[in-house]
């Protein structure tokens, strides 16, 4: 990859690490409640199963609740501030969640609520923020790091798990501990962009007519000579003004189609029942034993980071078309196989289970995980992306809220025939509408999803 246009290549990526590395609480929040759970029902003097069964609902419910409002939070103070400015208010935003450490049902499930919004501003703004300052070279791979820190967040939240080994139970506090890190993450990135990497989307600044602070960031991103090129190209796009409703526009519906289902898809695969439910799923694995419940479960986030390493590999050599196509094929079966031994009792049965499940988070980390937080601002504008993150948090809400009682109804094992279904179909529409497009650029592969309107609308004439 040329670095030419460039000036100073560590600078963009510490850039981008930084921003994506926003996600991290997205990940996060996916696990820390899983072993903390048990402790927190001790603490809270929680004992009924059904209230416990509510109560986990609610609990588990209420952060995609509050991404969904976080989004549409994050799209208003969009049209006021600038990116980085935007950023800042859901790190606030995130900070104010120190008040879950207050032991008290209604607060711990309020101050959550508050977290989901911040996370929620972050779904939103990062990839966009990241879209308008990383250089066009590096943005189809530098995308998918957002996917990247989600399951390093996912790995933290189980590793904090084991603290729970010597500190469960009512009276300790180590579940206080695990309810302290968003907060602290988010002061952390506050103080970096302060500090270290203080740089706002330049586009936006030239829209609103700070075009000397534009031209400064360039400056420090691009070599002299290339300065003038990308100020020309915003400076085009600058008097190019859309609407909201633009994105119901024939043109922009494929893109957006594709952006919804595949978030849909994301959610649904299968793997975020195993983030958010792989504590109760191991206990009838691993028979009540506390430290086997915290082996298993922090092996589904030690073996997914890893794995994501693997996506740059496949995006180079399939494109991102195909390793959505091979990775949900792969994911539809083996979420059937681990449908269809569910009912085993025998513990090599059950041992094959949760290496299934691992393969499930694997696959997910290496696929569809951090391809489709790329994808969707790549083939969409900003308003597109508001839109497809809105509905991938109510997906994410609607799972959370029903998968406690659609365990009671069909057996935990027996909701991965559902996840299976999603997987192939979606497999199958992957390989008819998702377009090849190694190789090209971000304009081009913007370009290339409208183009296929043009087709059809030739076609028909």
């Amino acid at each position: 990859m040329s670095h030419s246009k460039v000036k100073s290549f560590p600078l963009v990526l510490f850039l981008s690490l930084n921003l994506c590395s926003a996600s991290l609480n997205i990940g996060y929040v996916l696990t820390y409640l899983t072993l903390s759970i048990d402790t927190l029902f001790k603490t809270l003097n929680i004992t009924e199963a059904s209230e416990k069964t509510r109560v986990l609902s609610i609990v588990n419910g209420v952060m995609p609740l509050g991404n969904f409002t976080g989004v549409f939070i994050g799209f208003l103070i969009g049209k006021k501030f600038t990116n980085k400015i935007c950023l800042h208010i859901a790190d606030f935003i995130g900070m104010l969640s120190i008040l879950t450490l207050i032991q008290e049902l209604e607060t711990i499930i309020a101050f959550r609520f508050v977290l989901g919004m911040s996370n929620g501003i972050i779904s939103y703004i990062v990839p966009i923020y990241l879209k308008s300052i990383c250089p066009e070279q590096y943005y189809v791979q530098f995308s998918m790091i957002f996917g990247y820190f989600l399951n390093l967040g996912v790995l933290i939240g189980q590793l904090m798990g084991i603290g729970y080994i010597n500190w469960n139970g009512k009276g300790t506090y180590w579940w206080r501990v695990v309810f302290a890190v968003p907060p602290l993450l988010c002061l952390i990135r506050t103080i970096n962009i302060f500090a270290f990497l203080n740089y706002d989307s330049p586009h936006q600044l030239f829209q609103r007519g700070r075009e000397e602070e534009g031209l400064d960031v360039l400056k420090a991103l691009y070599v002299e000579e290339e300065v003038q090129n990308v100020a020309t190209k915003m400076r085009t796009v600058q008097t190019k003004k859309q609407n909201f409703t633009d994105i119901f526009n024939p043109h922009n519906i494929v893109p957006l189609k594709i952006g919804v289902i595949s978030m849909l898809v994301q959610i649904w695969c299968g793997s975020f029942a195993v983030f958010y439910y792989s504590a109760q799923i191991f206990k009838t694995i691993a028979k009540g034993d506390l430290v086997k419940i915290t082996i298993y479960t922090i092996c589904i986030g030690a073996f997914s980071v890893p794995a994501q390493f693997f996506t740059i590999a496949f995006i180079k050599y399939l494109g991102s078309k195909y390793t959505l196509v091979f990775g949900c094929f792969l994911l539809g079966i083996i979420n059937f196989i681990v449908g269809s031994i569910s009912t085993s009792t025998e513990e090599d049965q059950l041992f094959v289970i949760f290496i299934l499940l691992v393969f499930i988070v694997v696959v997910y980390g290496m696929t569809i995980g951090p391809v489709a937080w790329g994808l969707v601002p790549q083939i969409n504008e900003s308003d597109g992306t508001y839109l497809v993150m809105e509905f991938r948090w109510a997906f994410q809400t609607i799972l959370i809220f029903s998968f406690p009682y659609i365990v009671e109804s069909i057996n935990i094992m027996g909701a991965f025939y559902i996840f299976g279904s999603i997987n192939l179909i979606y497999s199958i529409y992957s390989l008819l509408n998702i377009k090849d497009t190694r190789g090209m650029t971000p304009k081009q592969i913007f370009d290339e999803y409208r183009r296929s309107y043009q087709v059809m609308q030739t076609s028909e004439n």
